[in-house]
């Protein structure tokens, strides 16, 4: 198809090694599950990479803002 395509796991182990990922990628590659008219856009696996995201509050809490939304 000649597009990247990505797969985002929100609760990924962070103690990974390359191997360890690189194994379990080409599984889910070879299983074909995603394959679209003989398309499978996971089939060559490239690349894999954590993404952090930290959330600062500013204000309140999420205690605070869950009452508000149940009472809303």
């Amino acid at each position: 198809m000649g597009k990247t395509k990505h797969i985002h796991l929100n609760y990924a182990s962070q103690t990974l090694n390359e191997t360890t990922v690189k194994t379990a990628m080409q599984i889910i590659a070879d299983l074909k599950m995603f394959e679209l008219e003989a398309v499978n856009p996971y089939a060559t696996p490239f690349k894999a990479q954590y993404i952090e995201r930290t959330v600062t509050l500013i204000f309140g809490s999420e205690a605070e803002n869950a009452a508000v939304k149940v009472t809303e």
